[in-house]
């Protein structure tokens, strides 16, 4: 396995060091924090969390109170630290959120040093700003998710297999971290995928059938080693029915199927070729078009052949998956930027023109819509009547004036106005301005638009009115089809803990919510009880929540239909 000849200068990016690092942490920051937990993972997730914090207990994780086996502990346990960390000066959720940051941190890091390392000098700046501008990272990079450290992990673990050659006990050791992070985010879906894909390549190809490739997997195994033991262990001894729900429901059943219908997140065969395209690009088509030019030299390239090897492995394992969801393609990111970084530095001058041109007018025009329903709003006092706006935000939202948040929003917005002057003096303008434009959207939507997204995916408004409505003495709340988010959310904002009557039929209770759908109404209404307060989340047409009491003389306490 050869090393990698230096690239030639004329393909070394040319954005200097210090706006490289500016334009990564514009891209990375906004959305971290000020704004509450929002459906759908954030709610559960964080219940895990502030539990974790409550109790004390970092080997089962619990939502809403009750064991949640889905996914191993590692975000929980580094967003749990973060949140009592910072929480003199953020509130807990918002010091939570850091987690995705620091682990997107860590990406970027080990996506670039993986890059310069295959490439050369210069590949390192070309593939963090390809991993920025895929469209299927923008959002999920900047939310409360545990799916963000199994990408974290592959990062890690691509850094250890370039270093596989030459330097067995660093490669060892950083492979082994990236197996081992990968496992406490998600499972077994890395290490498996890691471990067929380290197979593979001696296998295929000569080059990797070395002492030296052989000695780096061995530190590899004993590195990862403490990673894949000590949870799975405790758990084990803690309860072997939540570590057989972990192990065979979570893992095992979601690839296999046979617990998807209870659990969720089933795939069917075009879900991976409708969403790649897109959720992958611009990484996707910039690999194809490095290993285009060079598939002449795929017989003695290393990063070709781990590259495609990886990305092949981890693509063939989803679409085999009983489960699919968006953010499971994470870790295909990692490997397709490094695989894009020659493409990205060496795009064809005519291509690279008008990808310059498209980028910095349609990011522009973005631009201009998000400030134009934000001035719109703050004039009016509502948002546009626009039926794509309103479908699922409040069309009566009030939107206020947070100084820093403009002033942030000015300074980006006039920085790529100043831009357009600089960025056809790049060699690297179109993509450069790809993932400046991104950058741009995504700050603007995070600082203009926060408080608005947040009335629409907050449950703190729809529970904090309630809970005036709760009797001042009750034994027992019971709750009918109220979901994870919304129970999980019910005990943060109010410490209010319900017995879901679909699970417990039989406990006596003396206050009732229900959870349902506007157009059908609750789905149960006790007979002689009184409706005391309805409500939903601002803007949402769809999910609604009763309260129901019982008369100031009832009868015995009634039983669910």
């Amino acid at each position: 396995m050869s090393s990698p000849s230096p690239a030639p200068a004329a393909s070394v990016i040319r954005l200097p060091l210090a706006i490289f690092l500016l334009l990564v942490a514009a891209f990375l920051l906004p959305g971290l924090i000020g704004h509450e937990p929002w459906k759908q993972d954030e709610t559960y997730i964080f219940s895990i969390v502030h539990h974790m914090m409550q109790s004390g207990d970092w080997v089962v994780p619990h939502a809403s109170g009750e064991p949640f086996m889905e996914k191993p502990p590692l975000y929980y346990w580094v967003a749990a630290l973060l949140a009592r960390g910072c929480s003199a000066g953020l509130p807990l959720h918002d010091g939570a959120r850091l987690a995705t940051g620091l682990f997107m941190a860590t990406t970027f890091l080990f996506v670039g040093l993986t890059a310069r390392r295959w490439w050369g000098e210069g590949h390192g700046c070309a593939a963090v700003l390809v991993l920025m501008s895929c469209l299927g990272l923008v959002y999920e990079s900047h939310i409360m998710l545990t799916d963000v450290p199994m990408l974290t992990g592959f990062a890690i673990a691509g850094y250890g297999f370039a270093l596989s050659r030459e330097r067995p006990l660093a490669a060892g050791l950083w492979l082994g971290l990236g197996v081992g992070v990968g496992f406490l985010a998600k499972g077994l879906l890395v290490p498996g995928v890691l471990g067929v894909t380290a197979l593979a390549l001696p296998a295929l190809f000569s080059q990797w059938r070395e002492k030296t490739y052989a000695r780096s997997l061995g530190i590899a195994l004993v590195a990862a080693l403490p990673w894949l033991l000590i949870w799975p262990v405790a758990l084990y001894l803690r309860s072997a029915p939540l570590f057989d729900e972990w192990f065979w429901m979570n893992n095992v059943g979601r690839f296999i199927g046979f617990s998807v219908n209870k659990l969720g997140a089933s795939n069917n065969p075009w879900f991976w070729p409708k969403t790649l395209p897109w959720f992958a690009f611009p990484a996707l088509p910039l690999a194809a078009l490095t290993v285009w030019r060079r598939r002449c030299e795929i017989r003695r390239s290393a990063a070709l052949q781990f590259g495609l090897v990886a990305f092949s492995v981890y693509l063939g394992v989803l679409l085999v998956s009983a489960s699919a969801r968006n953010g499971y393609g994470l870790p295909m990111l990692a490997t397709l930027a490094v695989l894009a970084a020659p493409a990205f530095a060496t795009l064809p001058d005519t291509l690279n023109r008008r990808t310059d041109v498209v980028s910095r007018w349609f990011f522009t025009i973005l631009a201009g819509f998000l400030w134009t329903v934000w001035i719109l709003m703050r004039v009016t006092g509502h948002a546009p009547e626009w039926a794509f706006l309103t479908r699922s935000l409040p069309g009566d939202y009030v939107m206020p004036f947070h100084s820093v948040a403009f002033v942030v929003a000015l300074l980006a917005t006039l920085a790529w106005l100043l831009s357009w002057s600089r960025l056809p003096l790049l060699k690297e303008r179109g993509l450069t301005g790809m993932a400046a434009g991104i950058t741009l959207s995504w700050l603007l939507f995070a600082t203009l638009w926060l408080p608005w997204m947040d009335a629409g995916k907050s449950y703190r408004g729809v529970f904090t009115e309630m809970q005036p409505r709760l009797p001042e003495h009750y034994r027992q709340i019971a709750s009918i089809g109220l979901d994870e988010s919304a129970s999980a959310m019910l005990l943060y904002y109010c410490g209010v803990k319900t017995i879901h009557r679909e699970l417990d039929p039989d406990t006596p209770f003396d206050v009732l919510l229900i959870q349902g759908r506007v157009k059908t109404g609750p789905v149960y209404t006790p007979a002689g009880w009184r409706q005391v307060w309805d409500g939903a989340r601002q803007g949402d047409h769809r999910e609604h929540f009763w309260l129901f009491l019982p008369p100031e003389k009832s009868p015995p306490l009634p039983t669910a239909k």
